[in-house]
């Protein structure tokens, strides 16, 4: 069996606040959500910490690393 499930996988995602975040970006805008610091630029969302540094070309990919990083 897979990962741990989101419950934003069974209800939808327009109805995750998160999700929303990320959508309502602006480019060179930025979010602090736990200890990720997430960022829109023209090419990708950035997404960071002390520790890390990773960049995703689309809203989903950028989503899924964050909720399995975060919840």
């Amino acid at each position: 069996m897979g990962g741990q499930m989101n419950v934003y996988e069974v209800i939808g995602r327009e109805d995750d606040p998160v999700y929303n975040l990320l959508t309502n970006l602006q480019e060179n805008d930025e979010i602090q959500i736990d200890e990720l610091r997430i960022r829109k630029t023209d090419k990708f969302y950035e997404v960071e910490n002390d520790d890390l540094h990773e960049g995703f070309k689309t809203i989903e990919r950028c989503y899924e690393f964050i909720s399995s990083n975060v919840f």
